[in-house]
């Protein structure tokens, strides 16, 4: 509920990764995003009331919301910050050097669930 912006603005990112990628990669400049679900534990972003409000959109309590958002997963799982930085780690490390324009969910599974 009440996400139309933020929606348009995740799918922008998608959007720009693969531009961007696009237009840098023949100065040999990689590109590439990472689209994390809602972080909840760990995370400045549910800081300073935003956490309350997104809770009380839900009609869940504050302490329950990263369970909450666990929930609407395939994986059933709660997204938490070293996870995210174990994708930014993933995709800057020497492993990954030859891809560019990805955008990679890490969302356990979040984003698919919709589809269902």
């Amino acid at each position: 509920p009440n996400n139309i912006a933020y929606s348009a603005t995740k799918a922008d990112q998608a959007h720009q990764v693969r531009l961007l990628a696009a237009e840098l990669g023949e100065h040999g400049i990689r590109v590439n995003g990472v689209n994390p679900d809602g972080v909840v534990r760990g995370s400045g972003i549910f800081a300073g009331g935003w956490g309350a409000q997104r809770a009380a959109v839900y009609g869940v309590e504050e302490e329950k919301l990263g369970e909450f958002y666990a929930q609407r997963t395939i994986l059933k799982r709660e997204v938490l910050p070293e996870h995210v930085a174990n994708a930014v780690f993933a995709l800057t490390g020497g492993e990954l050097t030859h891809t560019t324009g990805l955008h990679v969910p890490v969302d356990a599974g979040v984003a698919a669930a919709f589809l269902r």
